[in-house]
C-alpha cells in the first residue's frame, strides 16, 4: 500500500517539477499567501499556456527574490545566535517550499481567510513553538516500532481513526470519485473482517483548512455522509478539535488503545494540526499508529506504532497553553470570501445562504424526494449559475471604466451563457451516470485535454456549492433522499469526454439537438428544467441544444483513444475435474462462471513446463529431507564410544526427570502374543458366584449398621429442621451455607433427600416474601437462583426417591417462578395454570436465559459414576471411554478437547498397548514445543520399562534442533 507521504508527493511534487524550468523556488510568505489551491497537473499546464500573466509573474518573481534575500540575511543572524536553529529551520522549511511550488500561478480562484502580521511578537513566538512541536513529533515518530496491530492491541479494545488522515491517505492527483471511495471502503473492510473494533472521528475545525481546496472539501463532506449512511461504521463529527472538552471526555470514557493518524497533511497548516493531535494523544496515554507504511496479510495488519511515554506527558504539561494557542490560530479564520478572476468577490456565507434557500425551493418542486445525484446536480448548477450571474452583474455596474483599465493581462471571465453551457453538460453527465452501467463507463476513452483557466474557477465554485448542499441535506430529515450513490456524484472523465465531443467531434451540436434516446432525453430535460426553475429571476435558455456558445472549454492537446475492440477480460475459474471438488461443492458449481478452454487466461498456462523443485525459493539452497538436516546427538545403534557415553548419561537423566513429574512407579511391559483378542476382557463384568455363609453374615451386619446410622441421622435432622428453616428465612446466604455443611456430614441418601426438600420450601418462602416487598420494583434474582439450584439437585441426585407428591410439588414451584414449559415437561401435562398469584412471583425471564445468565457455576455437570478398570486414578468421561474402546478395537479417532481434559492420558494408553503388542509397532506423538517434548519423553521413561532387542529403545526424539533414536524406537 502506498504511504500517505507517497500519495502527498503525487499531489504536490509533480506540479513543482513541471514549473522548475520556468520559475525559481518560491520564497516563504505569510499564512494568507500560503493558502491556495493545490492544482492538478492539468491546472498547472493551463497556467503555463497563458501569455497574459507574464507581467504578473515577473513582478511576483522579483518580489520573491527580494523576500528570499531578506530571509537569508535573517537566517544567518539567527544561526549565529543559535547553532541549532539552522538544522531545525532547514527541516521545517522543506515542506513549505514544496507547498509554495504547488501554488497556482494564476489568480483566477482564491479563497482568502485571514492575514497575520508575521512580524508581531505573538506570531513569531507561535512560529517558534511550531518548530519545537515538529522536532518533538519527529523525535517520537523516529522511534516508532513496526508491529502487528490487531494481534497486539485490538483483541479486547477498540481504536480511533482520524478521518482527515484517512482522506489524505487515499488522495491522489488522478483520483476519481468512485475509486477514492472504493479504496477507503476496502481499507475499512479489511479491518472489520479481521475483527477490529474502531470509530472514525472528523473534527469540525479541520474543515476550515479545506476551503481553499474545494475539490478536497467536497470529497471530505461526501465521505462523511457516505460512511454515516451507507456503512455500519460509527462516525463522530461532534468534536470541535482535539483539545476540546468533549473530546477529552470521550477519551476518558472509551480509552482507545491507539489512534491511526497521518504525520503529513495536504498543507503545512494541516501538518501542524495533525502534529498537535499526535502530541495531545500521546500525552493522554493513547498510542499513535501512522497511516503510512501499513501492510496486510490474511490474519494481521502491520503498522508503525508509537508508544506513549512519560516525556510526552511532560511536553504537554510544559507547552499546554502554547498548544492551545497554536490550535486556535490554525483554525481561527475571519469570514472567508472567494475571489474569481482577481476582481469578482463573494462571501462563503452568501453561498451557504443561497444553498439553503434553493434547497427549500427544491423540496417544493420535488416533494416526493429523489436520488442524491439528481439533487446535488441541480443544486450545484442552479446555485452556481445564480451566484455567478449575480456577481457578474454587480461587477459590471460597480466597476465600469476602472475595470477596463485594471483588466489588462487578466483572464476574461465566462459569460452567463457560457456558464449555462457548462452546467447543461454537467446535467447530461449525471444523466449518463443514472443510465450507463459501470462496465461501459470502464471502457471510456482517455482524453488528456484539460479545462481552460477560465472554466476552472466556475468548477471550483460549484464544488463549494456541492459541499454546502451536502451539509444542508445532512440536516434534512423531512425529505426522502436516496443516499446510496453518494460515492458516485460526478465523473470528471465523462464530463471532459462530453465537452470534447461537442467541441471537436460534433460541432453541429451548437445548432441542432442530438438524439439521446427517449428515456435519457426525458431525464436530462427534467434536470435542466429544474435548474431553470431554481434559478428564479435568471433565464438560461432551453435544454437543447446543449452547446449554445462557441467558446472552447478545453485546452486542445493530443487525445488518447482507447481501442474499442479491446474487451474487458472474462472473469471466471479455470475448469478442474476433481471428484473431491464436485462432491464438496455440489450444485454450487453450476452457478460459478468457468472460463472456456480457448480463453487467453487458460491458453497462457500451457507454455509453462512442469518441473521438480530442487532448491528453496528464497535462498537457492538444495532441498533436503528434514531428517537429514537435523544433527543426531545419540543413537542406540551407534558403536562410537563417545556416543555410547552420551547415551549412558542421557538415559538416567530421563528417568530422573520423569520421576520428578509423576510419583507412580515404572510399569514393566511384557510382550504379549495377542493383546487385541483379550483387550476387552478387563472391561467385561465377571459372572456372579454363589456367596458363602460368611459373606452373607457380613452383608447382614452392614445392613443393620446402616439402618441404625440412618435412624440416628433422622433424629438429628428432626432436632435441626425448624432452626435451620428459620435461619434460611432470616438470612438466606448464611442459612444455605449451614444447610450444605450439615449435608456433608450425612451418609444416608434418604435423610439428605428430606433435608433438600425442606431447604427448597424455605428458599421458596424467602423468594415469595421478597417479591411481596418489592412489588413492581426490580427483584434480586439470587434468591430465585437458590430455588432453582435446589430443584436441580433433587432432579439430578435423588431421581429414584422422587414420588408423585414430590414431583407435583416441584411442578408447582416451577410454575410459581413462571417456568410453565419446564413444569409441563416435568409433570407431563399441558395447558395454562389457573392460579392468579403465579404472576406475582414469576421472574419474567425465560427459563433457559435465566439459568444461563444467573446460575453460573451452580449448573450441574453430568458426570459418570461407574469406574473403568483401564483407568486407575479417576473416573473417565464418556468420550474418554469411547477413545479407549477405539484403541482396544484398533480403530481410528480424532479428539478435539480443551487443555487439561485428558487427551495426553489417552495417548499413554495407546503407547502401552503398542508396546505390549510387539517390538515393531510405532506410536508417533507430536507436541507443539520442545519443552513439552522433553516432558512427554521423561513421563514415558518413568511409566514404561521394556526389555527390547539390542539397538532398539522405547522412546526417540526428533525436533528441528536435534534427533536421537528416531528410526529405532517404538515411541
Amino acid at each position: 500500500m502506498d504511504s500517505a507521504g507517497g500519495r502527498f508527493k503525487k499531489v504536490v511534487h509533480n506540479d513543482a517539477n513541471e514549473n522548475a524550468s520556468s520559475e525559481d523556488k518560491d520564497s516563504e510568505c505569510s499564512d494568507s499567501e500560503k493558502i491556495g489551491f493545490i492544482p492538478t497537473k492539468k491546472d498547472k499546464e493551463n497556467g503555463s499556456t497563458s501569455d497574459s500573466d507574464e507581467e504578473d509573474e515577473t513582478s511576483d518573481k522579483a518580489e520573491a527574490a527580494v523576500t528570499q534575500m531578506l530571509k537569508e540575511e535573517e537566517d544567518r543572524e539567527k544561526e549565529v545566535e543559535d547553532p541549532d536553529y539552522s538544522n531545525a529551520y532547514s527541516i521545517s522549511t522543506t515542506e513549505e517550499v514544496t507547498q509554495q511550488a504547488s501554488q497556482p500561478e494564476g489568480k483566477d480562484f482564491r479563497v482568502h481567510q485571514h492575514k497575520c502580521d508575521s512580524q508581531s511578537p505573538e506570531i513569531r513566538k507561535h512560529v517558534e513553538f511550531l518548530k519545537k512541536l515538529r522536532l518533538h513529533i519527529w523525535a517520537s515518530l523516529s522511534r516508532a516500532q513496526y508491529v502487528s496491530l490487531l494481534k497486539d492491541f485490538v483483541e479486547s479494545e477498540f481504536f480511533v481513526i482520524d478521518g482527515d488522515s484517512l482522506l489524505v491517505m487515499f488522495l491522489d492527483e488522478e483520483t476519481q470519485y468512485l475509486n477514492f471511495f472504493y479504496q477507503i471502503e476496502c481499507f475499512l473492510q479489511d479491518f472489520t473482517e479481521k475483527g477490529a473494533k474502531y470509530v472514525i472521528v472528523f473534527f469540525k475545525d479541520a474543515e476550515q483548512m479545506y476551503f481553499p481546496y474545494p475539490h478536497f472539501l467536497f470529497l471530505r463532506t461526501a465521505l462523511v455522509e457516505h460512511l454515516r449512511h451507507n456503512t455500519g461504521t460509527t462516525i463522530h463529527t461532534e468534536f470541535s478539535s482535539c483539545l476540546s472538552s468533549k473530546w477529552e471526555i470521550f477519551l476518558k470514557k472509551s480509552y482507545p488503545y491507539f489512534i491511526i493518524v497521518s504525520d503529513i497533511g495536504l498543507t503545512s497548516l494541516q501538518t501542524d494540526y495533525l502534529s498537535i493531535l499526535i502530541a495531545h494523544s500521546l500525552s493522554k496515554k493513547i498510542n499513535v499508529v501512522l497511516t503510512s507504511g501499513q501492510e496486510y496479510d490474511i490474519l494481521r495488519v502491520y503498522g508503525y506504532h508509537v508508544q506513549s511515554v512519560y516525556k510526552h506527558r511532560l511536553f504537554f504539561q510544559k507547552y499546554g497553553q502554547d498548544l492551545q494557542y497554536a490550535c486556535e490560530n490554525l483554525v481561527r479564520y475571519k469570514e472567508p470570501f472567494v475571489c474569481l478572476y482577481e476582481h469578482l468577490k463573494l462571501s462563503l456565507k452568501s453561498i451557504q445562504k443561497e444553498v439553503h434557500q434553493t434547497v427549500c425551493l427544491l423540496k417544493q418542486l420535488w416533494p416526493e424526494g429523489s436520488d442524491i445525484r439528481r439533487v446535488v446536480c441541480v443544486l450545484a448548477c442552479a446555485v452556481g449559475l445564480k451566484i455567478y450571474s449575480n456577481v457578474l452583474e454587480n461587477s459590471d455596474t460597480s466597476m465600469g471604466a476602472k475595470r477596463k483599465q485594471s483588466a489588462r493581462g487578466r483572464s476574461k471571465p465566462l459569460s452567463s451563457e457560457e456558464a449555462a453551457d457548462l452546467c447543461r453538460m454537467q446535467c447530461l453527465t449525471v444523466t449518463f451516470l443514472l443510465h450507463m452501467p459501470l462496465s461501459q463507463r470502464a471502457q471510456i476513452r482517455i482524453i488528456k485535454s484539460c479545462w481552460t483557466k477560465q472554466v476552472l474557477p466556475l468548477i471550483k465554485m460549484q464544488q463549494l456549492c456541492t459541499h454546502f448542499a451536502l451539509t444542508q441535506l445532512s440536516c434534512t430529515n423531512d425529505w426522502k433522499l436516496d443516499l446510496t450513490y453518494l460515492p458516485d456524484l460526478n465523473d470528471d472523465s465523462l464530463l471532459i469526454n462530453l465537452a470534447h465531443y461537442y467541441e471537436v467531434e460534433y460541432t453541429e451540436g451548437l445548432e441542432f439537438k442530438k438524439e439521446l434516446g427517449k428515456e435519457m432525453e426525458n431525464e436530462y430535460q427534467r434536470l435542466w428544467n429544474t435548474v431553470t426553475k431554481l434559478a428564479v429571476k435568471y433565464s438560461f435558455g432551453d435544454a437543447f441544444p446543449i452547446r449554445k456558445t462557441s467558446r472552447l472549454f478545453l485546452e486542445q492537446e493530443q487525445t488518447l483513444f482507447r481501442d474499442y475492440e479491446e474487451e474487458i477480460p472474462n472473469i471466471g475459474l479455470i475448469s478442474v475435474k476433481s471428484d473431491l471438488v464436485e462432491k464438496y461443492a455440489g450444485d454450487v458449481l453450476k452457478d460459478i462462471p468457468v472460463l472456456e478452454s480457448n480463453d487467453p487466461a487458460v491458453t497462457s498456462l500451457i507454455k509453462y513446463k512442469q518441473f521438480d523443485e530442487l532448491c528453496h525459493w528464497h535462498s537457492g539452497r538444495p532441498l533436503t529431507e528434514e531428517y537429514e538436516r537435523v544433527r543426531c546427538n545419540a543413537d542406540a545403534k551407534s558403536k562410537d564410544p563417545e556416543e555410547r557415553r552420551q547415551i549412558q548419561k542421557l538415559q538416567p537423566f530421563r528417568h530422573f526427570y520423569g520421576s520428578t513429574l509423576e510419583d507412580s512407579t515404572s510399569k514393566i511391559i511384557v510382550h504379549q502374543e495377542d493383546v487385541s483378542g483379550n483387550a476387552n476382557l478387563a472391561v467385561k463384568k465377571t459372572k456372579k458366584k454363589h456367596k458363602s455363609k460368611a459373606e452373607r453374615i457380613v452383608e447382614e451386619n452392614n445392613r443393620r449398621l446402616k439402618t441404625k446410622e440412618e435412624k440416628k441421622e433422622q433424629e438429628q435432622w428432626k432436632a435441626l429442621c425448624i432452626p435451620t428453616e428459620k435461619e434460611i428465612k432470616a438470612n438466606l446466604s448464611v442459612g444455605i451455607t449451614k444447610l450444605e455443611k450439615f449435608l456433608k456430614t450425612l451418609k444416608s441418601k434418604s435423610v439428605k433427600f428430606s433435608v433438600e426438600m425442606t431447604g427448597l420450601s424455605a428458599c421458596l418462602e424467602v423468594w415469595k416474601e421478597h417479591c411481596r416487598k418489592q412489588g413492581n420494583k426490580s427483584k434480586d434474582f439470587s434468591k430465585a437462583v437458590q430455588v432453582m439450584r435446589r430443584i436441580h439437585i433433587l432432579l439430578e441426585k435423588y431421581q429414584d426417591l422422587l414420588e408423585k407428591p414430590h414431583l407435583q410439588k416441584l411442578t408447582r414451584y416451577l410454575k410459581l417462578l413462571g417456568f410453565e414449559n419446564l413444569a409441563c415437561s416435568l409433570s407431563g401435562q399441558t395447558g395454562e395454570s389457573n392460579d392468579q398469584n403465579i404472576s406475582n412471583y414469576a421472574v419474567e425471564v425465560g427459563p433457559a436465559r435465566f439459568q444461563l445468565q444467573y446460575m453460573d457455576y451452580y449448573l450441574l455437570r453430568k458426570e459418570s459414576n461407574d469406574p473403568d478398570p483401564r483407568v486407575q486414578h479417576f473416573i473417565p468421561d464418556t468420550w474418554q471411554r469411547q477413545l479407549l474402546d477405539a484403541v482396544d478395537n484398533n480403530e481410528s479417532a480424532v479428539i478435539v478437547a480443551p487443555t487439561s481434559s485428558g487427551k495426553t492420558y489417552a495417548s499413554y494408553y495407546c503407547m502401552e498397548k503398542v508396546l505390549k503388542m510387539s517390538n515393531e509397532g510405532v506410536v508417533v506423538y507430536v507436541a507443539p514445543t520442545k519443552a513439552l517434548v522433553n516432558q512427554v519423553v521423561g513421563t514415558i521413561y518413568n511409566r514404561f520399562t521394556k526389555k527390547l532387542p539390542d539397538g532398539l529403545v522405547v522412546c526417540g526424539v526428533f525436533t528441528r534442533d536435534y534427533r536421537n533414536d528416531v528410526m529405532n524406537s517404538q515411541v
